[in-house]
């Protein structure tokens, strides 16, 4: 078991099972689907890649009564994969075929299953790009993590508190109201941020819990409770709104989907995504669409979508494969 270092059961099942079978031989397992790519299963995932063919991996959805978690079926079979080997997936009733070799090499070896043949080429298309990410040009800070909300987290204001976000406050663009208070004592929490990050001019708050990206813009120096994040980006050369729109974009929650499409939005993911270089006057035409989105009107998100299109030079057939990657997941599969 020494190579599972997660302690995860359904690792350790797996890597048991795969020691007992026979050169050639055959196994199938029903997994949490969190198995694909999830850091912490990186080493699973690592293994299966080193000791097998992936003949099959069937997304299945949330298919058990009282089970939040969506599940797979991994069919593989214990012998060493040929430089060309293909995948077999099965997702909402469709069919199609992804390289082995490109799990070995993807991030923590992911088992990237949604992108497609065609999905693989709009990516490739995207980073292409000329770009910068905030790998090394953002600051980032946990929201605060109380240790007993119901006794830290306040219905209403009263004398010496302040409000407070929650993830669920935090909506594209800007931030509902605050509905929620706190009496701001660093040294009574259980975990917090340097006080600087939540005090900065501007920042970036996100749902920390999600399957979308949603950002939004703050420059009230507001307080996050820890199921909203903070993101100070510093791209040279960009404003903070700037990345917001790109954050919030059609783009983005594609290659987020495809990616990594794990309920938590990450660090290490979003310093993954590309930050085109434009021109000054593209830019400016950017953050005022955005100043427009922040003051409540929808319309002009659209317009953002088409002008961040246009940036990656997308063809409308490429569009339009791209927005239908953004439909929901499947719920059931049938066994």
């Amino acid at each position: 078991m020494a190579h599972i270092k997660s302690g995860e059961s359904f690792s350790l099942f797996l890597e048991k099972a795969l020691r007992l079978l026979r050169p050639g031989g055959k196994l199938s397992f029903i997994l949490p689907e969190s198995m694909l790519k999830i850091k912490a299963h990186a080493d699973i995932r690592k293994l299966v890649l080193d000791q097998a063919c992936i003949d099959k991996i069937t997304l299945l959805g949330r298919v058990f009564a009282g089970v939040f978690t969506p599940i797979i079926r991994l069919d593989l079979c214990k012998r060493p994969a040929p430089e060309d080997w293909k995948v077999t997936v099965f997702w909402d009733g469709k069919e199609y075929q992804a390289q082995q070799k490109r799990f070995a090499v993807n991030v923590n070896h992911a088992f990237d299953v949604a992108v497609t043949p065609r999905d693989a080429e709009i990516m490739e298309k995207i980073t292409a790009v000329p770009h910068q990410t905030l790998a090394h040009n953002a600051d980032w800070a946990l929201g605060i993590v109380t240790g007993d909300n119901s006794r830290c987290v306040l219905d209403a204001p009263c004398d010496g508190s302040e409000p407070i976000l929650r993830g669920r406050d935090v909506f594209k663009y800007a931030p509902r109201a605050p509905r929620c208070h706190i009496m701001f004592k660093p040294q009574e929490f259980q975990q917090v941020a340097p006080e600087r990050f939540y005090r900065a001019p501007e920042k970036l708050i996100y749902r920390f819990v999600s399957d979308h990206l949603v950002f939004a813009y703050d420059n009230q120096s507001l307080l996050t409770l820890n199921s909203a994040n903070i993101l100070i980006p510093r791209l040279p050369g960009y404003s903070i709104k700037y990345v917001l729109a790109f954050l919030n974009s059609r783009v983005f929650q594609y290659l987020f989907i495809k990616r990594f499409q794990t309920r938590k939005i990450l660090r290490g993911d979003l310093e993954t995504m590309p930050f085109p270089r434009t021109s000054p006057d593209i830019a400016a035409a950017i953050e005022h669409q955005v100043d427009l989105c922040m003051g409540g009107e929808y319309q002009p998100a659209d317009e953002l979508d088409q002008m961040i299109y246009r940036i990656f030079r997308l063809e409308e057939d490429e569009i339009t494969e791209l927005e239908k990657g953004l439909a929901p997941p499947p719920g059931r599969v049938l066994l």
